[in-house]
């Protein structure tokens, strides 16, 4: 059968369309079998990163960047992983040059829990800085440095840049000295760190002897403190005994005072201190006349 031209560019437009879209598919990352799961990283910064950037476990590539969007101050990352790749929930998403050219990736250091990230969790990633910004950032310091050095230079002649040379060759001297004076007091100082620690350890021994003493007389101490506290209880009602006597020898002298009772009425009261006095001369009359002349008072009969 013979193919007409018309059909013969037919096909040939078609079979290049084909091969167009897939290399356009293949360059892209995209599947038409969906294998992976989605993630969303969330970065302060995603510093130069773009949709189609490899997604890499120890270097090795496990995914890709499907779309970044900002959420809130700070900008969410959806990527894709390949459903054979296991990640636990703690594993760190770090951003990461991926050549010196400033091409970026996304590099996972998985972490150690049991449980894994599933289909639409999250993560929150960092960016890691690498050789060229630091390069790019030391830059204006050494351009700074090379222009000091140069003002130095036009700034001071010959005789204060040999003075200043001295100093630092003075202050390397002295450097080294006290170096070497630290090794020469290293044994000095090593000795009386020893003697310290054998000090420690005979406190130790010392407080551990206290202790045992301790604990073989806690049955005295606790009989020699019952003993104190009874005595101290003895002593108080001892004291409370001698505070209500007291007390009650205060009213009895307080009547007195007043002159009320008989010891009362005979000290305030001289007339019947008198009476009193009277009748015992007259009591003391009577016994030694009883005693003189008995038979007054006492008769005796015979029958």
């Amino acid at each position: 059968m013979k193919l007409s031209n018309e059909t013969k560019l037919g096909i040939t437009i078609f079979i290049a369309a084909a091969i167009f879209v897939g290399g356009v598919m293949y360059l892209r990352g995209i599947d038409l079998q969906k294998k992976a799961y989605s993630l969303t990283i969330f970065y302060s910064n995603v510093n130069g990163l773009a949709e189609g950037s490899p997604i890499t476990v120890a270097g090795l590539t496990v995914g890709k960047v499907e779309s970044m969007r900002l959420a809130g101050t700070s900008i969410a990352v959806n990527v894709s992983i390949q459903k054979r790749v296991l990640l636990p929930k703690d594993s760190k998403a770090y951003i990461k040059s991926s050549s010196i050219m400033g091409g970026k990736l996304i590099a996972i250091s998985p972490g150690v829990q049991t449980r894994m990230l599933d289909d639409g969790d999250s993560l929150t990633g960092s960016y890691e800085a690498d050789l060229t910004e630091l390069t790019s950032t030391l830059a204006p310091i050494s351009s700074n440095v090379l222009g000091i050095l140069e003002r130095v230079n036009t700034t001071f002649d010959e005789k204060t840049r040999k003075h200043i040379q001295g100093i630092l060759s003075d202050v390397n001297s002295s450097s080294s000295e006290l170096d070497a004076l630290i090794q020469a007091e290293g044994k000095r100082l090593d000795y009386a760190i020893g003697n310290f620690a054998v000090f420690s350890a005979n406190l130790s021994r010392f407080a551990s002897n206290l202790d045992t003493i301790a604990l073989s007389q806690r049955s005295n101490v606790d009989t020699s403190i019952a003993t104190v506290r009874m005595v101290t209880h003895n002593l108080h009602e001892t004291s409370e005994n001698l505070r209500r006597t007291s007390q009650s020898l205060d009213e009895v002298l307080s009547k007195i005072q007043k002159g009320q009772g008989t010891l009362g009425k005979l000290v305030h009261e001289d007339n019947l201190y008198n009476h009193m006095d009277s009748l015992a001369v007259n009591l003391n009359s009577l016994i030694k006349d009883l005693r003189d002349n008995p038979g007054r008072y006492v008769k005796v009969s015979v029958f």
